[in-house]
């Protein structure tokens, strides 16, 4: 009961801060990723030192960087190609020190992802920034993980990963899909935002994705034997823990709007 307690007051929290951030406009809603973007660094490094494997902070500048390239480019209609900068960056820091896995993940798992979360606030139609996209699509990933998690607990029979993820059965995921669609559903009913398949198509990108990150984050977890990736939040684990889902499904949601832009 104490656990079910303090997953709840910190979802609840984290709901308030990502959302109230979106919220507000794009200079807090960039500085929080930034934040979750450092801090799952630290938790990402502080994993990858358990192997003995290379950690230095200075990989960690090419996602920041794509962070402020990001925010300046939609909201001062820059050129696109100062998106050239962080991967040029990122890859000479590659040459001169040697590929790493914490650089790697750093900016492909964690920079990369996040960045197209914020850039999801420039996909309405439009000048400027729209909270609508970016805070519906974390609603959905947060609905999805909430009720796959309740699904599984309360009709879990079937387990989806023994050895990679025990606690996650195929009921769970299911309940989570239909939840999800549902959610979708109501979106595009109430907004009128898009296409009632194109929510759906989001939906589904959400649910399938959202468990292929969360399995990823899993697998390697188990590589250093620990159970979470910190302790920063009761009830959930580290940063990365909680935001594993959204680390797959950003970058593939954004894809699909693009897509859907181009051919409406």
């Amino acid at each position: 009961m104490k656990e079910i307690f303090l997953r709840t007051l910190t979802g609840v929290a984290l709901i308030v801060m990502v959302g109230g951030s979106i919220l507000l406009g794009p200079v807090t809603f960039s500085a929080v990723l930034l934040l979750v973007y450092l801090l799952g660094v630290k938790e990402l490094f502080g994993l990858l030192q358990k192997r003995d494997l290379s950690t230095r902070w200075f990989r960690a500048i090419p996602g920041a960087l794509l962070f402020l390239i990001v925010y300046g480019v939609f909201q001062f209609k820059q050129s696109l190609l100062w998106f050239i900068l962080p991967p040029a960056l990122w890859l000479i820091s590659a040459l001169r020190g040697g590929i790493t896995l914490s650089g790697t993940l750093a900016f492909l798992w964690l920079a990369i992802p996040l960045s197209s979360f914020f850039a999801l606030g420039w996909m309405e139609d439009g000048p400027g920034f729209h909270y609508r996209l970016p805070l519906f699509i974390i609603a959905l990933v947060w609905i999805n993980d909430t009720f796959a998690y309740l699904s599984g607990s309360l009709l879990g029979r079937h387990k989806m990963t023994p050895i990679l993820s025990p606690g996650k059965t195929w009921e769970g995921f299911a309940g989570g899909i239909l939840i999800t669609l549902l959610a979708g559903w109501i979106i595009w009913n109430s907004t009128g935002i898009a296409t009632l398949w194109a929510w759906f198509g989001i939906s589904l990108l959400v649910s399938t994705l959202g468990l292929a990150g969360d399995l990823f984050e899993s697998g390697l977890k188990r590589t250093v034997k620990v159970k979470n990736t910190g302790a920063l939040l009761p009830g959930h684990g580290g940063v990365l823990d909680r935001f594993d889902s959204l680390l797959f499904v950003a970058p593939a949601v954004l894809i699909l709007v693009i897509l859907i832009k181009l051919v409406s």
